[in-house]
């Protein structure tokens, strides 16, 4: 036979008190006398009630997230699944993520988006996705909340960064070509566009160094401005190169179309390499060789570094990197030639 179940009313209806007086006793509030509170405890004693525990109370966070106009762009996709990604799992959390685009010349005057101004009293952490000027990062830093970057970072500013190795990954794939036999090679992107991209550059040159390949400045292109837009305004060089490692999929998608509008054949005349592994990657003809970059551990590191930083304000500033791997597709033509190769041991192939 099943046991009745004891409610807060049936040990209400036999003292002939409220449920609410039951409740205050049971849970030690005030507003119930010593002596009644005590006869309310032996009476659900005897009866067997069992208190119900109560729910801890979840912290619930406004956070914000600001992302430079040129990185935010409708071609390229790449912060906008980070976006995507961080939105996602703050909602699975009940936290609230506001998107604030900052305008180039709000960056340059150091003010802050309008809708920002509005929020950033209310907000408890702020996240920063693609690289920022110093100075404008400087101002951020003034802010009495903590702040977590993404994809970028400045050796003379100690913060949380969230970021992908690009050193490794630039020598990775230069290798990854030399290794393929291609013994000319360029790079596409300007290293002092961003931290990534300085990066990935140097890993190419260490690559090529290492390997005692001619590195030419005619060989280096560039074909997107400081405002993050991509033209076709560059010359080819006369002698090109057999492959370029370029610094995104949107410097190689861009390269293609100038290559072929030049009648060069891609990868039968001139191979491409890149970093993200975005959407236009795997719809150009040929489909890209690239590094894919896992864009929603840049958000779920992100979100839980934030986590952590809000419940440890004074510990140390660290970076957190993210895993990449290659994803071969149709861009890149082996070479008869391709001579054996001894493996840097520091710079070894596979996951980070």
């Amino acid at each position: 036979m099943t046991k009745e179940k004891v409610t807060l009313d049936k040990i209400a209806s036999k003292l002939g008190i409220t449920k609410v007086t039951v409740s205050k006793a049971l849970k030690n509030q005030p507003g119930v006398s010593e002596a009644l509170k005590k006869q309310i405890i032996e009476l659900s004693n005897q009866m067997g009630y069992v208190t119900r525990k109560e729910k801890p109370i979840q912290t619930v966070y406004k956070l914000g997230l600001i992302v430079p106009k040129r990185f935010f762009l409708e071609i390229d996709d790449f912060y906008t699944k980070i976006f995507y990604y961080l939105n996602r799992e703050c909602a699975l959390l009940n936290y609230t993520l506001n998107l604030y685009i900052l305008e180039p010349k709000e960056e340059d005057a150091l003010n802050y988006p309008l809708s920002f101004t509005q929020d950033q009293s209310e907000l408890s952490g702020l996240f920063i996705a693609g690289e920022i000027k110093s100075d404008y990062l400087k101002l951020l830093l003034n802010l009495p909340i903590p702040i977590v970057a993404i994809d970028f970072y400045k050796n003379n500013l100690r913060l949380d960064y969230i970021v992908s190795d690009n050193y490794r990954m630039g020598y990775f794939t230069t290798n990854y070509l030399v290794e393929k036999g291609h013994h000319t090679i360029g790079f596409v992107g300007n290293p002092n566009y961003t931290s990534s991209v300085m990066d990935r550059y140097c890993g190419y040159f260490r690559a090529l160094t290492q390997h005692g390949l001619e590195i030419r400045k005619e060989w280096h292109i560039v074909n997107n401005d400081e405002s993050g837009k991509y033209h076709f305004d560059f010359s080819l060089p006369d002698q090109l190169p057999s492959a370029f490692v370029c610094y995104c999929d949107m410097a190689a998608h861009i390269l293609l179309s100038k290559l072929q509008i030049n009648g060069v054949r891609v990868p039968e005349d001139v191979s491409l390499i890149s970093f993200d592994n975005t959407e236009i990657s795997q719809t150009m003809v040929p489909a890209l060789t690239t590094m894919h970059i896992d864009r929603f551990e840049f958000a779920e590191k992100a979100l839980k570094r934030m986590q952590w930083r809000l419940q440890h304000p004074d510990e140390e500033a660290q970076f957190v990197y993210v895993n990449s791997k290659l994803i071969e597709r149709d861009s890149v033509k082996p070479l008869s030639d391709s001579p054996p190769l001894i493996p840097d041991p520091d710079y070894a192939v596979g996951d980070r």
